[in-house]
């Protein structure tokens, strides 16, 4: 059966996008762009100014290329992410998971993306940043590890951003699922007998 590869869920507002308030200085390297999404069915666009730093872009694909995963857009800005955000972070197009106004609101005690997020998943291995997980959210990440695909998720400090750290976390996370695959690849192959003639000489013919 072909592997599935691991999917690092972004959000945007929080993690990318800081909310730091006046009084918090921005780390270096952040730049501020005002973009006018369209973000919130309904409503006209707005001018936001948006702070983003060039080096989460470099960092994520890096991320990305290490652990063979696959960098997703999980956020409320669903394709006015690729529209708006990929030339300042330096990425390229990536896919969406859309949410079709689903998203707006967590409910018990999860989430509001969660639905959306389980339906797009499917047995997929997950990486998570977002800064509005809810209670019940850790139970989900451990439920799905056990039944489903390796999930993990990585909560935001949305004040500072997406931090070494974080990164660190799924790196780590996504790594040892790397060398589980490999451990399983070796025992089937084990089991096919693949590794007979290494281990008791050439057949004779």
């Amino acid at each position: 059966m072909a592997e599935t590869r691991p999917a690092i869920l972004l959000d945007v507002d929080g993690p990318l996008n800081p909310f730091a308030d006046s009084e918090t200085p921005r780390a270096p390297g952040y730049r501020a762009h005002l973009l006018r999404p369209e973000i919130f069915p309904g409503r006209p666009a707005e001018n936001r100014t948006v702070w983003l730093d060039p080096a989460h872009g470099r960092q994520l694909l890096e991320l990305a290329a290490e652990t063979q995963a696959d960098l997703v857009w999980a956020t409320l800005w669903e394709h006015e992410a690729n529209r708006l955000l990929t030339v300042p972070l330096g990425l390229p197009h990536l896919e969406v998971i859309a949410f079709d106004g689903t998203a707006f609101r967590h409910a018990n005690g999860h989430h509001a993306k969660l639905p959306g997020i389980t339906a797009w998943a499917g047995t997929r291995p997950l990486v998570w940043f977002d800064d509005q997980f809810q209670p019940g959210d850790e139970d989900w990440a451990v439920d799905r590890s056990r039944d489903t695909a390796p999930t993990r998720i990585v909560p935001i400090d949305p004040s500072i951003g997406l931090a070494a750290a974080d990164l660190d976390n799924a790196r780590d996370f996504l790594l040892r699922h790397q060398r589980a695959q490999a451990l399983t690849r070796l025992g089937e192959m084990a089991d096919r007998g693949e590794f007979d003639e290494y281990l008791t000489g050439p057949r004779a013919e």
